[in-house]
This record gives C-alpha cells, sequence and structure tokens, in this order.
C-alpha cells in the first residue's frame, strides 16, 4: 500500500515544500502564526466539496480563522499554505498526550474528502453540503463504516493518488524535523473531530512510516488505578483499570481534591471515560 523508497520525490528547502527539486504551489493563508517547535504531523479531511482549489481559497480567506500547512487534492497534487517554520491554525481545541495546543508542535496536513455522508433512498451519497454523489462515478467509491471514534455513515474513500502523496511528504517531513509522530484529528480531539475518516490506513501508514521510532506506546497506567466520574477522591469510581491499561489522553488539569494542586488527566480507556490521578499514568 505504501511506497516507501529511499529517496522520495519531496524535498524541502528553507522550509517550502519542492516536487522533483521545483517549488510546489504556494497560496500563503493569512491564518498563521510564529512559535513553532513541530514534532508531529496531524491528518485532517477538508469535510467539503471536491473541486480543486476549494479548500486552498477558503483558507485564504481571514474569516476561515483556519489554515494548514499543505492541502492535496483527490488527483495526489499539493498546496502549501504556510511555511513549515510557521504555525497553521488547523488542530482547534487539542490535545496530544497531554499537551495542549497542538498546532504549535505539528504541521497540518488536508486531505480533499468529503466526510460523514448519508445513503438516500434512490442510492446517490448526500455530505453535509447537499451534494450529489454516487458509488463508482467519477472514480469515486464509498463505504459504510462505523466505529466509536466517528460513528456510523457513508464515507468516500481515498484515492491513491491522495495516498501516495501524503506518504512521500510525510516521509520527508519526518526526515528533515526528526518527527515523532503522525496523528489523526480525531485523535487529539475525540468526540469534536471525525477526521480523517475511518476508511483512511491510519495505522498502518504510522507503521510504515515511524515504526518502533514513533511514538507508539502511549500512555498507559503503571499500577492499578481507579477510572473516576471526576478529579476527586470521593465515592465516584467507575472501575479499577489494571496495571498496563493503555489510554487516550482527553485533556489534563490540576484540580484540588485534598486542599493542593493535583494533575489528573480525564481518560478514553477504551469503552469508558473518565479521570485518573496523575501519578498513576506513564505518558511515555
Amino acid at each position: 500500500m505504501f511506497d516507501i523508497s529511499p529517496h522520495s520525490a519531496y524535498t524541502i528547502r528553507n522550509h517550502m515544500l519542492c516536487a522533483n527539486e521545483a517549488p510546489v504551489p504556494f497560496e500563503r493563508s493569512p491564518n498563521q502564526s510564529g512559535d513553532f517547535s513541530p514534532r508531529g504531523i496531524i491528518l485532517h479531511d477538508t469535510a467539503g466539496r471536491l473541486e480543486k482549489g476549494n479548500a486552498v481559497n477558503w483558507f485564504l480567506k481571514p474569516e476561515a480563522k483556519a489554515s494548514a500547512h499543505l492541502t492535496i487534492e483527490r488527483d495526489g497534487s499539493v498546496t502549501q499554505q504556510v511555511a513549515f517554520n510557521r504555525r497553521a491554525w488547523h488542530a482547534g481545541k487539542s490535545c496530544y498526550r497531554g499537551e495542549e495546543g497542538v498546532n504549535a508542535f505539528a504541521f497540518g496536513i488536508e486531505m480533499v474528502n468529503l466526510g460523514r455522508c448519508n445513503k438516500l433512498r434512490d442510492g446517490s451519497i448526500q455530505p453535509w453540503f447537499k451534494g450529489d454523489y454516487r458509488d463508482g462515478t467519477d472514480g469515486l467509491h464509498f463505504a459504510f463504516a462505523a466505529s466509536r471514534a466517528h460513528g456510523k455513515g457513508w464515507w468516500l474513500d481515498y484515492s491513491a493518488a491522495q495516498i501516495r502523496t501524503v506518504t512521500a511528504i510525510a516521509q520527508s517531513l519526518i526526515e528533515k524535523y526528526q518527527l515523532s509522530f503522525i496523528a489523526g484529528h480525531w485523535e487529539i480531539a475525540p468526540g469534536r473531530k471525525i477526521d480523517p475518516n475511518p476508511l483512511f490506513p491510519l495505522e498502518p501508514l504510522r507503521n510504515a512510516l515511524l515504526g518502533a521510532k514513533g511514538e507508539q506506546g502511549g500512555p498507559m497506567v503503571i499500577a492499578d488505578a481507579n477510572l473516576r466520574r471526576w478529579p476527586s477522591y470521593a465515592d465516584n469510581v467507575i472501575r479499577v483499570l489494571e496495571k498496563g491499561t493503555p489510554l487516550t489522553i482527553i485533556r489534563s488539569g490540576h484540580y484540588k481534591p485534598l486542599g493542593h494542586a493535583e494533575l489528573w488527566h480525564l481518560v478514553d480507556a477504551g469503552d469508558q471515560q473518565g479521570w485518573v490521578n496523575g501519578t498513576l499514568i506513564d505518558l511515555d
């Protein structure tokens, strides 16, 4: 599925992306800022119309209040809108492994896609903006899928060209900036975002590009720990998490259940969410 070559077709010069030694199209978004120290990549869907340039044009508008470093079209072509030494506004309210504000330390890559769709009685596929699409026409392929993170829906598959491009670019970014993780928007903003959709091969991509080098272990409890309804020691235990249980950190904060500040994490333990005292979690 993934073409991991010793020499990617993409290179990076002066924080700008080049394809076969030539700069890719650059259309500067006004929605950006400085103070950027990249450690990873966040993948997104545009969740909008498929016409080429639609997402890029939206990010040119100040009222969008959003941007991405790169947008990858259905044909695999790419446009850069924020230099790689600048912060793009793509993640919103977000948290990665207990660290909030993911825009500050991750590149944002958008892939043109419709987002979640519904299938109507006449067989047509309809996204949120009421467009009319059909499976198998215009090279589009849809499938029904459901997951705890995404919910149920009909989803547009990613084109082979998109997957080739995102793989090659991610490979170059990882090598250039010594990145350690790739995550989906839904992983850093659970319950708020569902992109990329469940048809995207996120875990295989991570394994192909990062393998053992990446931040694959993730947070886990280091001893049997109470999963609680809120950050306190009151009678609010949901259940006991066994030592070694993997967790997803949703958000973190300091609370004073005993009169002094303690770090607590709101976590997803796979089938339930709740609070765990920070001393019982290994974030590495």
